[in-house]
């Protein structure tokens, strides 16, 4: 009976110190990308026609993605988006019509943001933003 309950609470406190280390996490890499504009490839377009997107994180999880689009003419198209950050993972959800983005083990190197980007949770590529 002791050897039961010393591995409960072994086991209490493993999983306390994994739920707290998450939320903290998550709330830094909230505060290091919110209020910013970070440029780079999130997977619009084609190989030889790529588009550029330049998304800005509001505190309110809610985005706008200026993509630079050059094939019809028009070089910039505003896109909003809503967003969070879950577990390591930065979700942009630009609703019906587009693939959610993920961009798992998100973290910001400097004037980077860094991570492995999915698609409709297809992986896609390691990419990194630009902070502009």
């Amino acid at each position: 009976m002791k050897m039961v309950k010393r591995y409960a609470g072994i086991l209490m406190m493993l999983t306390l110190l994994v739920g707290f280390t998450s939320c903290e996490d998550d709330e830094d890499i909230y505060d290091d990308l919110i209020g910013r504009t970070w440029v780079g490839d999130l997977g619009f377009g084609y190989d030889d026609d790529p588009i550029k997107s330049a998304i800005r994180l509001d505190g309110n999880g809610m985005g706008i993605d200026y993509l630079s689009y050059y094939r019809d003419g028009s070089p910039w198209r505003d896109l909003p988006f809503k967003w969070g950050v879950e577990y390591g993972t930065l979700f942009i959800d630009y609703g019906a019509g587009y693939d959610l983005r993920e961009i798992r083990g998100v973290h910001v190197e400097g004037r980077y943001l860094c991570g492995d980007l999915f698609i409709a949770g297809i992986y896609f590529d390691y990419i990194e933003l630009r902070m502009d």
